[in-house]
């Protein structure tokens, strides 16, 4: 019996040891994985709906992640330039990061907010997820598997960027109709 027993100790012993071991990995990886989160706290400060919250008790705590996340960034006047912001009425209405940057460059306010601005640029160009760069690999994956490899480089990169941008294109009125009467025109040509 003392044998058994031990042997289910031994079991349990190793058992346990593995199951630490895997939630250390697990731990790692989820660390290493969203180590990056420091930079998403960079958006929440020019969201427009939080202004009037932000004017009313400025978020100190996502500026200094924000400024130790972007080093280049001079905390203190960009703490003015978003005090002046979130104060403004006319800063309120925008939708987004984009729309906020475009307001700043249409009305020339790039040296009155230079740190914002700063911030505004690398908000837009630096990509939040790597969502969206996995989808255009995806994307080119499908175009390249369904056409295999009959396509031209460039005639792969354009079905590519079609398919990636698809939303857009199905804002265009009528674009397939056009694609298709234009590739009959030049069909047309060719025969004559």
């Amino acid at each position: 019996m003392k044998l058994q027993e031990k042997e289910r100790e031994n079991i349990h012993i190793n058992r346990t040891v593995a199951v630490r071991e895997i939630c250390d990995i697990i731990s790692n990886q989820v660390k290493e994985r969203f180590c990056f989160i420091s930079h998403y706290s960079a958006v929440s400060l020019l969201e427009a709906p939080k202004f009037q919250e932000y004017e009313k008790k400025f978020p100190t705590q996502i500026l200094d992640q924000t400024t130790d996340a972007y080093s280049m960034l001079q905390k203190d006047r960009l703490k003015t330039e978003l005090g002046v912001i979130y104060r403004r009425s006319d800063f309120r209405n925008m939708t987004g990061a984009i729309s906020l940057l475009q307001f700043i460059i249409e009305n020339n306010l790039q040296t009155t907010f230079s740190e914002t601005y700063k911030l505004l640029l690398i908000i837009v160009t630096v990509p939040m997820t790597t969502a969206e760069a996995e989808r255009c690999f995806s994307t080119l994956k499908r175009v390249k598997t369904f056409l295999r490899s009959t396509l031209s480089e460039d005639r792969l990169s354009t079905l590519a960027v079609l398919s990636i941008e698809k939303r857009i294109i199905n804002d265009i009125p009528k674009f397939n109709e056009n694609v298709i009467n234009l590739f009959a025109l030049k069909k047309s040509d060719e025969l004559i």
